[in-house]
């Protein structure tokens, strides 16, 4: 996986821009969203909480933690990747209180406990299947007591995001996560499912009815599904 992603860490934002371009939005729209509905639940399971220890699992080129830095100002944001052109790339965007570390996804440079908050999106279809259960025990691992795992992953039951896929370059070859395959692999790694949601999102040309996304999350037919479990 590392040396995929170090094939095209200088064009990782144009790539999904190309696979994107057919809703009229950009990357930085659905990063937008993603990290918006990782916020909503946050708020939701640790409403008390400022500081925290947010870290993201796959960080690419570190494009997410911008965001994250907007969302959350006074967190601690770490970002992992096993690729080290994205690394390089992630830390010339010099984001304030972020930290990043090439690391393999099993072996993470964090202490037991460590992190209250881990997001990932569009990681583990990048990962053997059969290595799935070693690394969410070694996210469970560095996670505190009480603290929340929020995963986004592509889809398997919408057609135009399986089609997007195989149009990605960096996505050949990769096997996409069914969500009752990951819930069933959370669960044994120790964690505690909250809950499996999808988005569905209209396009720019039918933005008037945005308003009632949150109300169809239920409907398995979005682009993503984004799953959360706490510890």
């Amino acid at each position: 996986m590392d040396a995929k992603f170090d094939r095209y860490a200088g064009e990782y934002r144009d790539i999904i821009n190309k696979v994107a371009h057919l809703t009229g939005e950009s990357y930085e729209y659905f990063a937008e969203l993603r990290v918006s509905l990782m916020k909503e639940v946050v708020l939701r399971r640790l409403p008390q909480e400022n500081s925290l220890r947010i870290l993201d699992f796959g960080c690419g080129v570190g494009l997410t933690e911008t965001l994250i830095r907007d969302h959350f100002p006074q967190a601690t944001i770490f970002g992992v990747d096993e690729s080290p052109e994205s690394i390089r790339a992630a830390e010339q965007l010099d984001i304030e209180n972020a930290n990043f570390s090439v690391a393999m996804s099993s072996s993470l440079p964090f202490e037991d406990n460590a992190i209250d908050v881990i997001y990932s999106n569009g990681t583990f279809h990048h990962i053997a299947h059969s290595r799935h259960n070693v690394i969410l025990a070694e996210l469970n691992r560095v996670l505190r007591p009480g603290g929340l795992l929020f995963i986004c992953e592509n889809n398997p039951f919408n057609p135009l995001m399986m089609r997007a896929m195989r149009n990605n370059p960096f996505d050949d070859g990769t096997e996409v996560v069914h969500p009752g395959d990951l819930k069933q692999k959370a669960r044994a790694a120790g964690f505690h499912f909250n809950a499996t949601s999808y988005y569905i999102f209209f396009p720019r040309w039918l933005k008037f009815l945005r308003f009632g996304e949150g109300y169809l999350r239920w409907l398995p037919l979005g682009a993503q599904y984004y799953t959360s479990a706490t510890k």
